[in-house]
């Protein structure tokens, strides 16, 4: 067998190839040689293959939504980092509101960081128009993209989409647009609703060109084959109705005599409890009651609303009573009634007093009355919150700025609020450093109550907190931007108070409890007001933000400045010639600004150094400002004044009045006899028509140029603790009664610098009080003008006045 199987093995060896294995083997010798691909390089993946969330996301709904894409917590200053240039915001405009400066300090905290910064808004209260609008002018200031929302499942997909998104071709998303005028002609023909590209072609080829299809009637339009009725219908109104809705464009508050129809709705949809106000009639938001609520006006998107199946059933109800109201008119047409049994002709009776005869009635009603009107009776309610937010507290509290910033934003509010309100109180930064020191000024306040130590402890806790807080707003400029965005849409205010004692709203209530008041405190007695400058920046520059924002918005409604003086005892910031110390010339430009605007000045103003008042605490008096830095006070207040070229009524007093000159102005000036003038008193002002003045010393020849300057407008004189350096008060009296028509004209305690020859400063209290003069102008009944004085106290006893009078 072995030899064999090698015999054939043999053969088959020796034996010639077949014919196919040749034909293969020239083919493969001819074939073209084989190319490897070129490795292509793959974009660089530098960021993370997952989101990166912040753990202040954590319980986030909108994490749920994220299933497509990983996602893992990580240390970052944004909320989510969906690549490597790529960052999200995430925003409840609910929460914006009661907290408007978190997304501004979120935005600052990320430092430019990241090519696109997106804010991903939540869309959760309906009156949200005012809240993107002012998000917008915030994103494009810092270079942040708007997202919206309106579902947590929406906001997950966003985010998955970016990160999947991440490295994508902007082709892969951009839409196919057409590149031929023909195309162009028919998508542009066959936006309007059933109507295709074989109708686009017939309507050209039948009028040639689209400003003739355009301007050609509904007749012609509809010979054109294959167009209906339907068709032509939608062509037309596509062609010439106007792009805005109709019914949209009347949204909101248009005028002030549509006030009570729609407070009317707000006070059924909203609740009385709202938006309260303070004991002071400034507005504030109760915790129970968001500002999210429906407004007072349909928005536009409401047009295209689909109702719900709970809606349908309320609108078929509607339907039922819409019914019975017609039936009920139609009998009362009949009758002569208007269905509720009144007769047409006593209707006018039955409604009372004109509304606007009512609101003027409601302006003189405290808070709980106002409260208590609108509780009872549905029309008075609508009466009632016009009075309710006539104003409005701004200060560099959050609770107090919330509650301005919901009021601004209200649709219907906004447009009642006539006047602004700055509550110049703050918390004392020497109370706040130590708790020895606020328990002993707390001990000398009746107006708290004190129990044990861990209870004060926590109230000074509570102390400290408002005060950092306070301090936040006043040197991150929150005040200044807030004040800023809610003159935009408080459109008619026309007056800001400065009120020195503190303005609490309801809704800080609980935070102020049984703690010491702003303003208690001796700010000028104790160590941590070490320096004149720390003073002047933490008591007296509040005030510049709120005139720094009406300059920065060019606000120019503003026609009443109006500064109150302390209550009694004295509490909270009064306000002081320091207020006039600015820190650079723009303040000066943005004082020019507000002032050129009023119409109405009343001014509250002390002159006294806080080193100098008598409640300074062991003497711990502040170092005195140098006698150049005293003059530029009183110097920018007159360039002030004299920039009020259109005021009408002027009530300008010096507080803490002292019979001595020298006691009153010369830690400003060292001549006394100057302070008139150098003031701003000696300007004209072409359009006065009141004048009042208040602890101010003078000689007679001033006033009497003073007088003379305003004769022809001038109709109201008021001189009130004003002393003369020289000169009587009879010859000014007699002026007044026989060179001008003032009237009413009245002195109330003043005097004369000299009794005979004797100053007046010199005198003691009961002398004092005899040589102060007052008196009031009267008309006798013959109409002749005369001087009516106090028994004892003559400062008119001219032979003319006792002709006259016989």
């Amino acid at each position: 067998m072995d030899g064999a199987a090698a015999s054939t093995l043999t053969a088959q060896t020796s034996r010639p190839a077949a014919e196919p294995a040749t034909t293969t083997t020239t083919a493969t010798a001819n074939a073209p040689r084989i190319q490897q691909p070129t490795p292509q390089a793959l974009p660089s993946r530098s960021g993370p293959s997952s989101i990166l969330v912040s753990p202040r996301q954590k319980g986030n709904p909108i994490l749920n939504g994220v299933r497509a894409v990983a996602w893992e917590y990580s240390d970052i200053p944004a909320d989510y980092v969906l690549g490597a240039t790529t960052c999200a915001l995430f925003l409840s405009l609910k929460y914006h509101r009661l907290h408007p400066e978190y997304i501004y300090n979120r935005i600052r905290d990320l430092k430019g960081q990241y090519g696109l910064r997106i804010l991903l808004t939540m869309v959760d209260i309906e009156n949200h128009e005012a809240a993107l609008r002012e998000l917008s002018k915030t994103s494009l200031i810092n270079n942040v993209t708007i997202m919206l929302c309106w579902s947590a499942q929406e906001a997950g997909r966003y985010l998955e989409l970016f990160k999947t998104f991440e490295h994508a071709a902007p082709t892969s998303i951009r839409a196919q647009q057409s590149s031929s005028y023909s195309d162009k002609l028919v998508e542009f023909i066959t936006v309007p609703r059933s109507i295709n590209k074989t109708d686009a072609l017939g309507l050209v080829s039948n009028f040639g060109s689209i400003r003739t299809a355009v301007n050609a009637g509904p007749e012609e339009v509809g010979l054109i084959a294959g167009w209906g009725e339907k068709k032509v219908q939608r062509w037309c109104s596509s062609a010439r109705d106007p792009f805005r809705i109709k019914k949209a464009a009347k949204r909101g508050v248009g005028r002030d005599d549509s006030r009570a129809t729609v407070s009317r709705d707000i006070s059924r949809a909203e609740g009385d409890d709202l938006i309260d106000i303070d004991a002071t009639t400034g507005p504030s938001i109760p915790t129970r009651a968001q500002a999210d609520t429906r407004p007072a006006q349909p928005p536009a998107e409401d047009t295209f609303h689909r109702p719900a199946e709970d809606e349908e059933e309320a609108m078929r109800q509607a339907g039922t009573a819409g019914k019975a109201a017609r039936t009920a008119i139609q009998k009362s047409q009949k009758s002569g009634t208007d269905g509720s049994g009144k007769s047409k002709q006593g209707e006018e009776l039955s409604e009372g007093l004109p509304t606007e005869l009512q609101i003027e009635i409601f302006g003189y009603l405290e808070r709980l009355d106002l409260k208590a009107a609108r509780g009872v009776s549905r029309k008075f309610r609508d009466h009632t919150s016009p009075s309710l937010f006539q104003n409005v507290v701004a200060c560099a509290r959050y609770k107090a700025l919330s509650a301005m910033q919901k009021v601004s934003l209200h649709p219907v509010y906004q447009t009642y609020v006539k006047e602004l309100i700055f509550d110049g109180s703050v918390y004392d930064s020497a109370l706040a450093s130590r708790f020895e020191r606020y328990q002993a000024q707390a001990d000398q306040c009746d107006a708290i109550s004190t129990g044990f130590r861990w209870e004060n402890m926590a109230r000074y806790k509570r102390y400290q907190l408002l005060y950092r807080e306070q301090e936040d707003m006043r040197t991150g400029g929150i005040l200044f931007q807030e004040v800023s965005r809610a003159l935009e849409s408080m459109t008619k205010v026309s007056s800001l108070v400065y009120s020195p004692g503190p303005r609490n709203i309801p809704i800080e209530a609980k935070d102020m409890k049984d703690i010491l008041p702003r303003g208690a405190g001796k700010r000028w007695g104790l160590e941590a007001e070490s320096s004149y400058a720390s003073f002047l920046d933490s008591c007296q520059h509040g005030i510049h933000h709120v005139i720094g924002a009406i300059y920065a918005s060019q606000y120019s409604r503003i026609r009443e400045f109006r500064v109150e003086a302390p209550g009694v005892p004295a509490t909270g910031t009064e306000f002081t010639i320091f207020v006039f110390d600015f820190a650079d010339q723009q303040h000066l430009e943005a004082g020019r600004y507000f002032f050129r605007q009023l119409h109405r000045l009343k001014m509250n103003i002390s002159l006294r150094h806080p080193g100098t008042l008598d409640n300074a605490i062991n003497g711990n008096a502040l170092p005195h400002p140098s006698s150049a830095s005293s003059l530029t006070q009183v110097s920018n207040l007159s360039t002030l004044l004299l920039e009020a070229k259109d005021l009408r009524e002027l009530s300008f007093h010096l507080t803490h009045w002292q019979p001595s000159a020298h006691h009153m102005y010369g830690h400003l000036n060292p001549h006394p006899q100057r302070m008139f003038i150098d003031l701003g008193l000696n300007a004209r002002w072409h359009k006065l028509r009141s004048l009042s003045l208040g602890g101010i010393h003078a000689t007679e020849e001033e006033l009497m140029q003073l007088i003379t300057r305003h004769r022809e407008t001038l109709k109201d004189v008021e001189f009130s603790h004003c002393s003369l350096f020289s000169g009587l008060w009879a010859n000014i009296v007699d002026e007044v009664i026989h060179s001008t028509s003032i009237f009413p004209f009245s002195l109330k305690r003043v005097n004369e610098a000299v009794i005979e020859q004797r100053n007046f400063q010199d005198l003691t209290a009961e002398e004092m009080e005899h040589w102060q003069y007052e008196g009031t102008l009267m008309l006798n009944s013959g109409g002749l003008r005369y001087f009516d004085e106090p028994y004892g106290k003559t400062v008119y006893s001219s032979q003319r006045l006792s002709t006259e009078e016989n």
